[in-house]
């Protein structure tokens, strides 16, 4: 595994306001923001907008596609200094809120909208 083919996966999730482009090829993930060990993938992200309404969404995507992919522990985390950081990364980091909203992604069919084949 290497941060090419994390990033050729993460790819296929497209940008949730434009949703003709991926997360890569906007540059809200990048090589540098991957960090690989033999445990672990963790993924640092940031979104379009300050406000974006889909910034914890994209992260659970993020998490998602890569669990199905990897059979590895991944930690997603949104970049510093985006203005809701912190609250996302409480999502992300919290098992039970990360459910929550992972069954509203999917109950809203966000991840068949977001990932592109």
């Amino acid at each position: 595994m290497s941060k090419e083919e994390v990033l050729r996966i993460l790819d296929r999730i497209l940008d949730p306001d434009l949703r003709d482009r991926s997360i890569v090829e906007m540059g809200f993930v990048r090589e540098d923001d991957i960090e690989l060990t033999e445990e672990e993938i963790q993924v640092f992200y940031t979104v379009g907008g300050p406000l974006c309404p889909y910034s914890a969404a994209v992260g659970i995507i993020i998490h998602h596609t890569l669990s199905q992919k990897f059979k590895k522990k991944i930690r997603v985390r949104m970049k510093p200094d985006h203005y809701q950081q912190d609250i996302v990364n409480q999502i992300l980091d919290d098992e039970s809120q990360f459910e929550e909203w992972f069954e509203k992604i999917k109950s809203q069919n966000l991840l068949t909208a977001f990932l592109r084949e």
